[in-house]
């Protein structure tokens, strides 16, 4: 029987092989990556956002997300508008094409979880949550994370 640290990473590469992880727009394969799948994510979810925000919030460092935004806005995933309280800065957009492509992962997402979930029972859904959320909380309070260790 391998280690409980083993099989948890053979499990985390099994989900990185689930259809949620390869983003499509229609029926095209998109050229994008899962961190620049976040950065899109984040600008969904906070629209007008600036580089430094979006940095801090993804736990990277402006530069690294900077290079991000230049590749999805090559890509048409995003605009940059000029922010009109500050000159020097822009606020970051999803294009139409971009709101397309996030709102179908999440289907694909949430369709891919569904099933993962429907194998078990209402209890062992609470059960596994509940467990993640601890595994994850405690993850997220030791000291490499908090000193930005996951900072690229």
């Amino acid at each position: 029987m391998p280690k409980p640290v083993e099989r948890f990473a053979s499990l985390l590469e099994r989900m990185k092989r689930l259809p949620m992880f390869t983003p499509r727009l229609g029926g095209l394969q998109v050229e994008i990556t899962l961190p620049q799948l976040a950065l899109l994510g984040w600008v969904a979810d906070h629209p007008g956002s600036h580089v430094h925000s979006l940095a801090e919030a993804l736990g990277l460092t402006a530069p690294t997300v900077s290079v991000g935004v230049r590749r999805l806005v090559r890509a048409g995933l995003l605009e940059r508008r000029p922010d009109p309280q500050d000159r020097r800065a822009v606020k970051l957009h999803l294009t139409h094409q971009a709101e397309q492509m996030h709102a179908l992962f999440l289907q694909r997402r949430n369709t891919t979880l569904e099933l993962f979930l429907a194998g078990l029972t209402p209890a062992e859904q609470r059960t596994l949550l509940d467990l993640l959320e601890k595994a994850v909380t405690t993850a997220e309070s030791q000291p490499a994370h908090s000193q930005g260790a996951s900072k690229e």
